[in-house]
């Protein structure tokens, strides 16, 4: 077994392919597979982030290209940063019973604030009356706000995304 992959590493450096390049391609390959699972389930911020390695790694990659132009059409320009921020805003417990979108989310930002110490107040805006009523239950713990949120766009049937100024609830599709 062992004289095996010894040849077959050989072949590799006669063929002027390391080892090492191999497992760079095949980086590439799993963070491009993961970019799409993402675009695929509508969570195209998440894929924007996985797509953007890969063009670090090989910026002519055409698959992650096209679908970086797909990403932008749908939800903009790269506003990742505000997700990133809310990544780092754990809150230590998070629970709703029963409780409509809208107010859900209006707890939401007063524990955010208060999870941040004043720096991370999260303009948050729901741009249905419809799903803003819609009702959620939800207990969570020691848990990143943009999780949270993500969590209540699940249970609310809604599409989450992140604008330059504000996250947005809507409708999916519109």
């Amino acid at each position: 077994m062992k004289t095996h992959i010894l040849w077959f590493i050989g072949v590799l450096t006669i063929l002027g392919i390391s080892p090492a390049a191999l497992r760079a391609e095949d980086d590439i390959h799993v963070l491009y597979q993961e970019g799409r699972d993402a675009y695929n389930a509508g969570q195209f911020e998440i894929a924007r982030e996985k797509l953007a390695l890969v063009l670090l790694k090989n910026p002519e990659h055409p698959q992650t290209r096209a679908m970086m132009a797909q990403i932008e059409l749908k939800i903009g320009a790269d506003n990742t940063l505000m997700r990133k921020k809310f990544d780092k805003v754990i809150l230590e417990k998070f629970e709703v019973d029963d409780v409509e979108l809208g107010e859900s989310i209006q707890a939401l930002k007063i524990m955010a604030k208060n999870a941040s110490g004043g720096k991370i107040m999260p303009n948050i805006i729901v741009s249905d009356s419809e799903l803003g009523k819609k009702h959620v239950s939800l207990v969570l713990e020691k848990i990143p706000l943009s999780e949270a949120l993500r969590y209540l766009a699940q249970l609310s049937g809604a599409h989450l995304s992140y604008d330059k100024n504000a996250v947005i609830f809507s409708k999916p599709g519109s």
